[in-house]
Formats: structure tokens, sequence, C-alpha cells
């Protein structure tokens, strides 16, 4: 109802902007680089674990189901165009203008768009009759859309999902960072030299010392290997966390930047690992290990993950014919280059490294070819350059984001109110910053992160955010009784079938758990 819209935080609403637009070919290249991110760094090692049957049929079904909801994602925003269309209709209709407000500023998403602190209008000014009701010209973020469709309960687990999945999601970055510096600066000698000598054995591999939190093995002077980390993760913090307190974008320029090394990067991966297959180095995975199926699963989810940040990559291209094949192209696409990397990943090295740039580090001096010891600083290099450009983005995101819940929550108990300087510009920011810093203390587990990151709140974002948007947008339209043309951007995939993506899901939840809770016993036991 139109009561409905007014009600909205005017934070919620954002238009595309016609001078940003883009065309479909550059649509394709940008979903395609906005959802392979360090995700892909950790299904070599996920991979391996679960074999390499049970691994390429995972991800294959992985990948089909998000595209699936991903599909649902763009029917709900279609229906979003429509709805607040239809009310606008309907207001001016009743010569009573739709409330909205004068100016209103943009909801971020976790995209390559997080934050533009633009203020735009609800509504075009003039719209064209001969344009479909449906039509994605109004970009609606999914916490516009959860606040169009969601009851009260379901608008405050939406946030509660999005805000954990952040949490996940910064907490990954700010570990991977300083692990990165971290073997760079200070190379484990023992773990050197069973790389270098994989060239010859690659069983060796499996055979390296765990050093992320040895309290023996010196990186230097008196400063052992798991006080190294720390001490770099405080250099992290110190100079990432205060942008937390900031407003900023990413720019094109820098996104291209991060694009360009991430694409070199991955190619790089590619071509030295099966340069060593080749060379003779390599091992035979298991087809099928049920153990590794939890991490498997969550890695996967956490790789393919996109639907947050659909609404930003679609509303703006100019055409949007055969947008589902579009779509459709590029899972098909990244599917391939995952199962490729993933692959060479197993069959190269017996037990891969879950950030898998560090397998490829050789220091200089220890190098059998001068080439490859320069593209190992690179790789081993390149989480801190590009990650390092994401954390202050998700740190405003995950803010602005808990920042909307807290304003929904107070709003129903006190009305509409700004927060006191000391909440809006010191208390948020650091309640964004404190848990993931405290989980980077805690632990270096970067697998059981991504795993947990990508089980839990990914599959809220992933699964059941969209399927319950879609159903919510088609009810909400049914209850106006909308009698027009059928939505040309309705998913190909029926809606009827929601139970199967519902109990996949929470019995991949029941696995991961069950997992986690049997590793957990096995620590405390072997402690």
């Amino acid at each position: 109802s139109t009561s409905r819209l007014a009600q909205i935080s005017r934070s919620e609403f954002i238009m595309a902007d016609k001078k940003d637009t883009y065309s479909s070919s550059f649509a394709f290249a940008y979903i395609f680089n906005l959802i392979v991110g360090l995700g892909a760094l950790s299904l070599p090692n996920a991979f391996s674990g679960a074999g390499y049957i049970l691994g390429i049929v995972l991800m294959v079904v992985l990948c089909v189901m998000s595209y699936v909801t991903a599909t649902y994602v763009i029917e709900a925003m279609a229906a979003a165009n429509a709805y607040v269309r239809l009310e606008a209709k309907k207001a001016s209709e009743e010569e009573d203008g739709l409330p909205s407000p004068t100016s209103i500023q943009s909801d971020v998403s976790h995209s390559d768009s997080y934050y533009t602190g633009e203020k735009k209008p609800l509504l075009s000014k003039s719209v064209d009759p001969d344009q479909s009701v449906f039509e994605i010209t109004e970009k609606f973020e999914l916490g516009t859309m959860a606040n169009m469709f969601y009851h009260p309960v379901g608008i405050v687990l939406y946030y509660v999902c999005v805000c954990l999945y952040l949490f996940g999601d910064l907490s990954i970055y700010v570990v991977a960072i300083p692990t990165s510096i971290r073997t760079v600066v200070c190379p484990d000698i023992a773990y050197i030299y069973a790389v270098v000598n994989s060239t010859t054995n690659a069983s060796n591999v499996s055979a390296i010392v765990d050093v992320e939190n040895s309290t023996s093995r010196y990186c230097f002077g008196s400063v052992t290997y798991q006080e190294a980390y720390y001490i770099f993760l405080s250099i992290v913090v110190v100079l990432l966390a205060p942008w937390s307190f900031f407003n900023l974008q990413k720019t094109k320029v820098l996104q291209l930047i991060t694009t360009v090394m991430r694409n070199i990067a991955l190619t790089l991966m590619i071509v030295i690992a099966l340069y060593h297959i080749f060379e003779g180095v390599h091992v035979r995975p298991a087809p099928v290990d049920f153990t590794g199926f939890p991490a498997m699963f969550g890695v996967s989810i956490y790789a393919f993950m996109c639907h947050h940040s659909l609404p930003g990559m679609i509303t703006p291209m100019k055409s949007k014919r055969s947008l589902f094949l579009l779509l459709g192209g590029d899972f098909m696409l990244i599917l391939a280059l995952y199962l490729l990397l993933s692959c060479v990943g197993a069959f190269w090295l017996e037990n891969p490294n879950p950030l898998f740039t560090l397998d490829f580090f050789t220091p200089w001096g220890l190098a059998s070819s001068k080439a490859l010891s320069f593209f190992g600083y690179y790789l081993a290099l390149f989480p801190v350059f590009t990650l390092s450009t994401n954390v202050p983005i998700i740190s405003i995101t995950l803010r602005e984001n808990i920042k909307s819940l807290f304003r929904y929550v107070l709003k129903r108990w006190i009305g509409d109110r700004e927060f006191p300087f000391v909440i809006d510009r010191l208390f948020f920011p650091v309640l964004v910053i404190l848990p993931p810093i405290a989980v980077a203390y805690a632990t270096q587990q970067l697998k059981t992160l991504v795993s947990v990151t990508g089980s839990f709140p990914g599959i809220g974002v992933q699964y059941f955010i969209p399927l319950t948007l879609v159903y919510a947008a088609r009810k909400a339209l049914k209850e106006r009784n909308f009698e027009g043309p059928e939505n040309p951007y309705r998913s190909p995939f029926p809606l009827s079938h929601w139970w199967l993506i519902a109990v996949w899901g929470v019995l991949s939840v029941i696995l991961v758990s069950a997992d986690l809770l049997v590793q957990h016993a096995f620590h405390i036991n072997n402690y």
C-alpha cells in the first residue's frame, strides 16, 4: 500500500543513473569479476579434501542452485519496480501524490558500488507510458525490497542475516591479509624446502609442519611465527580500521586495477600449476571423501555469492534482453574456471593451502627459476593489495546495514529519530570493527572461516532471502489485484519446487554443524 511505501526508511531507495549505464558485454564482464573473489582461492583445498568426483558434483549442483536463486532476485527486482509504479499510478488517480522523501540516501550493498552517498528521488519525473511496468529502471537493493515486502519480523531477520554474512566476510579478509604478509616476510624454512623439493616428490608437501600457530619456529630474532602474525594483524588494523568511521566508494579506476590483478593472478595460478604437473609433479587425490563435504559446501556457497550485489549490477544495464541467458553464461564460465583451478590444485599438491596463492611462493634465493619466484611473490602479495581495498568498503557496508537494523527496530518502538553523534559516528564504526578483529586474533583458520561464513549466513543470503523475496513480491502484486502483462523477468524456474532448495539448505547446515562439533570435540580431546 501507499502507507507501506511511506514507512520505508529514507535510506532504502536509489535510482539507476542513466549516465552510468553500460552495455550487456560490459555487464557480462562486470558480473564475472564481482563473483570471482577470495572464495576461489579456498576452492582447491576444499576440493582436494572432498575428492575430485564429489567436488565436481557438489560444485556443479551449487552453481546451478546459485543461478536459480539469482533469477529469483531479478524477478523480485522487477516486481518491486512494478509495485512502486502501480502505487504511484493509484496515487495519481486519486489526486494524492505518492508520499516520497524529498531527498534520500542510497542503500549500500556488498558490491563494487558499496556506498555512493547519492541523493535521488524515488521515482523518475517522467515515465515512458510504453515502458513495461516491470522494467528494471529503479535500483531496489535487497534491503529496500525486504522493507517493501517482508513482515516486520522478516525485515529484522533479513538485516541480521546480511550483517552476520558481512561480519564473516570482513573476518576472512582481516585474517587473509596478515597471513599473506607473514608468508613473504618470514617464510618457514621447512615449508620452503618442502615446496622446492616437491619438484621431485610432491608428497613432501603433505608433510609440511603447521606453522600458523607455531610458538617454536622463529620469523626474525626471537619473534615466533604466531607473534609475527599478531604484529602484522595489528598493523593491518591500525591502517584499515579507521576507514569504518568515514564514507567512501570504490572508484572505477580502482575497480579496473583490482580486476586486472585478479585475472592475472588466476591465470598465473592455473598456468604454473599445470607447468608443475606436466613436469611430473603431481598426486592423485581420492575420488570421494565425504568428510570433506561440509568444507566444500561452505566454500562453494561463498565462491558463488553474488545475490546481494545483483541490483547494483543488473539495473544499470542498457539492454536487459536475454538477461537470464547472460547471467547463465557468467555462471557457466565461472564454474569452468573454478573446476579448472580446483583440479589443477588438487592434482598438483596433496594438501593445497586454504589460501592457494601462498603455495606458489618461494624466496628468491631458493628458487630454481627466477621467473617462478617473481610470480610467486606476486601471487603471495596479491591478497594483500586487492583485499586491503575491499576491507574499508565492506566495513562501511556493514556499518550502514547495522544502522538500518537499529533504525528500523527503534522506529517501531519510539518513532523515527536521528541517532546522536556519539552513536552514529563512534558506536556503530566500533561495533563494526571489533568483532572481526577479535576473530582474527582468536583464529587463523581461514578454511573454517570461509566454510562457516558460506554455510550459515551465506545460505540465508543465497537461498532463503531470494526464495522469500520472490514469494513475498508475487503475493504483494496479487493482493494489489494486478491484472496486467506477465512479468517478463519472471524466473524460468518454478517456485513450486522451493522446498527442494529449502530442504537442501537445511540439511547442509545440519551436516556442517555436525562436522564443526566433531572437529571441536576432536580438538578438545587432543588438547
